[in-house]
């Protein structure tokens, strides 16, 4: 029998994801989740201390027209498509202990949603990651407080993991008085290992270009076009091709 392989996807082809991935994924199958779920009080209390400190340390989602109500959808990363956060990773040391030897990590955050809040439906920007979501403070279950991926809704728990596919169309809402707070990680599928740095660039080039269309009208006026917007794409990814290249030296020559 022929096993179909996997094939990869990125939003940024204007292709609808057609694959054949669950709209969510086994924890079982996954043994490092038994160690973050029991340490997941460590990462909540470590995630309220610092914010009773320092509330605005959390900053709205880059594409701020996906929220039912303007920046009500807050994060704050450790680490983001490989690049690592030095000065967030020092401010949460217990929760990076936790999380840092997990195989194939590619991102960390900590995630706010508030207080009747709906995140749009929308897709990720590739099916190369699995996305797990660890809930923290979940202040209701669904249909109130809940995450829907594909045709499917579930609540989040609090001291346990969502694991699903990101490039399935999903959505998410609080409609509670109180707001909802999650970490959030990023696995790299084994099937897509070998591809980790020519798939992070290409994210994060995809990423700050719309970031950046968004923020300087000039830009997409002179280069907003089909041939306008392949040019800056091919600059953005082989800056960050070269910036993933640094960073893992860096880190592997500083052990």
């Amino acid at each position: 029998m022929t096993v179909t392989q996997p094939q990869l996807w990125f939003a940024d082809d204007a292709a609808p994801f057609l694959g054949l991935e669950p709209f969510y994924y086994d924890t079982k199958n996954f043994p490092w989740v038994k160690k973050v779920e029991a340490e997941w009080q460590t990462i909540r209390d470590e995630l309220l201390e610092h914010l009773a400190i320092d509330q605005d340390s959390m900053k709205p989602y880059v594409n701020r027209e996906m929220t039912s109500r303007p920046n009500s959808w807050k994060t704050l990363g450790l680490m983001f498509w490989t690049i690592r956060s030095a000065t967030n990773c020092a401010l949460f040391p217990r929760t990076w202990e936790i999380l840092k030897d997990i195989p194939n990590l590619t991102a960390v955050s900590l995630n706010v949603l508030e207080p009747h809040t709906t995140i749009k439906p929308h897709v990720g920007n590739t099916n190369a990651i699995i996305r797990c979501h660890l809930g923290l403070v979940v202040p209701d279950q669904a249909p109130r407080c809940a995450f829907r991926v594909g045709s499917e809704t579930r609540s989040w728990d609090e001291g346990k993991l969502l694991m699903f596919c990101d490039a399935h169309q999903h959505t998410a809402w609080n409609n509670t008085d109180q707001k909802r707070y999650i970490l959030v990680l990023d696995i790299m599928r084994p099937e897509f290992v070998r591809l980790k740095n020519s798939t992070s660039s290409r994210v994060l080039a995809s990423i700050y270009q719309e970031a950046a269309y968004q923020r300087f009208a000039w830009l997409k006026r002179y280069f907003g076009g089909r041939r306008g917007q392949a040019f800056t794409l091919s600059l953005l990814r082989a800056f960050y091709r070269l910036t993933l290249w640094s960073h893992r030296s860096f880190s592997a020559a500083s052990g």
